[in-house]
Order: structure tokens, then sequence, then C-alpha cells
């Protein structure tokens, strides 16, 4: 008996244009999904960063409980030298479970000036301790960096930074000086400052507490800076913000969470908007910044009622001021 012939099946195969059309369609897929898995992504990281800004408002507001209704200061003025130089973050640690950190430290210990004494041997390993809850999970610098005066010693970073006014911080070497011509500290919190919350005269709600910084990416480097950075340069004010970086620039736009005061302490004026194209400023002890974020449109603040608002880059600035003084008697509308 004879079989009919099977009729064998061809399998055809991809032409090459049919593989592109699928690479293609894939690019296309890929490229309308990561913006949306990113901004998600950036979403959880600016939610975890109000986060932490709130367990600070919290940890300020334990503290004035303990003491008075005094916030912290950023040092203690000594008669002939630097002061003590702890700041207000630091003085919170018992307040945002950092117990056995705080308990490392020696609060009547003097740091001395960062740019030519020699940082006490017991504070060493606690500079370079990492407090994952002052760090923003979007700001890609490394966690800890080398100081940029001595290039010797190395500090965990720090985000956030306390409110010293709507002028230019400034500090003569033992207490913050209010007729300098650099500007009053009419904020809250530098050296021997000691305000409470009743000092908040324009209300606690219309009064910034902490607000956010950028972090820098290691030591100090002479060069063209690649982001926004720390400027240091000569010059009286206004013509500080203003002037150009000169030969001695700084790479590294370092804020510790350890030190409380000029030059690299976690404080900060409100003279310039969020995320200001004119970069930051210091000349001697005198400093001038802005709040900095890696988010899009703004940085996040804490005011003194403990809560975590979003301010735009675009905030009127005569508003924005106003948040940094704490009785400047101005009137504070919806921002």
């Amino acid at each position: 008996m004879l079989f009919p012939a099977l009729k064998q099946r061809t399998r055809s195969a991809f032409t090459l244009i049919e593989l592109l059309v699928v690479i293609a369609i894939i690019a296309i897929l890929i490229a309308l999904l990561l913006p949306a898995v990113q901004q998600a992504r950036e979403a959880a990281r600016r939610t975890q960063c109000k986060n932490n800004m709130k367990q600070i408002g919290l940890a300020m507001h334990n503290y004035a409980s303990t003491y008075a209704e005094m916030f912290p200061n950023a040092g203690n003025p000594l008669t002939g030298g630097y002061p003590d130089d702890f700041s207000p973050l630091a003085r919170l640690l018992p307040y945002c479970d950092q117990a056995n950190l705080n308990n490392l430290i020696d609060f009547d210990l003097k740091l001395g000036h960062p740019a030519f004494q020699p940082l006490p041997t017991d504070m060493q390993p606690v500079a370079r301790t990492v407090i994952p809850m002052l760090l923003c999970p979007s700001d890609p610098a490394p966690s800890t960096a080398i100081e940029p005066y001595q290039n010797t010693y190395t500090y965990a970073g720090c985000n956030y930074a306390a409110n010293q006014g709507d002028g230019v911080d400034f500090n003569n070497g033992s207490t913050y000086s209010p007729t300098h011509p650099l500007g009053p500290g009419n904020g809250l919190f530098w050296v021997g400052a000691n305000m409470r919350i009743r000092d908040c005269v324009d209300g606690t709600t219309n009064t910034i507490a902490f607000a956010e910084s950028t972090r820098g990416p290691g030591p100090n480097t002479t060069g063209t800076n690649n982001d926004v950075r720390l400027y240091r340069m000569d010059g009286s004010y206004p013509e500080v913000a203003a002037a150009p970086p000169y030969a001695n620039t700084e790479g590294s736009r370092l804020i510790t969470w350890l030190r409380g005061s000029v030059p690299f302490g976690p404080v900060m004026n409100g003279y310039l908007t969020p995320n200001s194209k004119v970069p930051d400023a210091v000349s001697g002890s005198s400093k001038l910044t802005a709040a900095r974020s890696y988010h899009t449109g703004g940085a996040n603040v804490v005011l003194c009622d403990g809560s975590v608002r979003f301010v735009g880059d675009s905030i009127d600035v005569t508003l924005y001021r106003g948040l940094w003084t704490r009785a400047g008697g101005e009137v504070i509308g919806e921002f």
C-alpha cells in the first residue's frame, strides 16, 4: 500500500524588517515606561526626605519640651576663642533615636576652628558616623567627605540645615554679631542664640526651622565646579552674591551634622530662594547660602510648628525671606 507523501511544514523565520519593528516597539515601550519608573522612585525618595524632616521637627519640639521651650543653639560663645561648635542637630541626637551616639559626645569639649585646629581624637569616630535620617535619599553625593580645609578629617554628611535668618550668616568667633553689615541674626539658630518658641513672634507656622541643603562629593579641589557647590570669594555684601569665583574654589559643598557654625555646619540663611542660580558663597566666616535639593522644582522645609512644606523655586523672594525671620512682622500668604 502506498502512502501519500507527508507534506512537510516549513517554519518561516523573522525577516530583518520584522525584527527591527519588534526592537523599535520595545524601545518605545521602554522610553515610555522608564520616566514613569524614575518619577515613582523620586516620589518615594522625596517622601522619605519629608519623613526625615518630620522627625527633625518632632525632635526639636521634644527638645524644647525638655529645656523650657528652648531651641538648641549652634554652639556656646567663648571669651577669646572659638565656640564649642556643636550643631543644633547634634543636640537633638537623644530625640532622634541616637542616644548611644549622643553618649559618645562630651558637649563641654571645644572642637576649635576647623581650618587650623585639630579635631579632638575622641570626636573623630563620632564625626564619621553616618545618620541615615539626616541624609536625603535623592542626593547622589557620598555620605561622608573629607573636610575642605585641612583635608584630613572625614565627616558624615547632612542634608538639613538650621535657620539663622534672612541675611548673611556671620560668626565673629565668639557670638553672632547683630550689628554686622552683612546682616543681623533674625532667625533661630546661631552661636549662643538660645531662642524659645515664644520668640517666634511671627508664628510657628510662618517661620522656617530647618531647610534642605545638598552634600558635597569629597575633598577640596581647585578648578571648575561641576554642580551646585560652595564658592569662596572675597567682597562685601551684596556684591558677595554676584561676584565670580576666583582661583581658590571648593569642589566640596560639605555640610556635617556635628559642627554648628560657619564654615560647614548645618546652618543656613534665606536670602536666596531655593535652588538659586546665584552660587552659595563664603568669605572668612561669613556665609551666603540657599536651600538646595535634588527634588524637581524646589526644596523641603520644616516649619517651627513641626510641619513640613515643599517650597518652590519660583516663590516670591520677599515672601520667602519673611519665612526666615522669627519676628519680622511680615504678612505670610500662601506658598
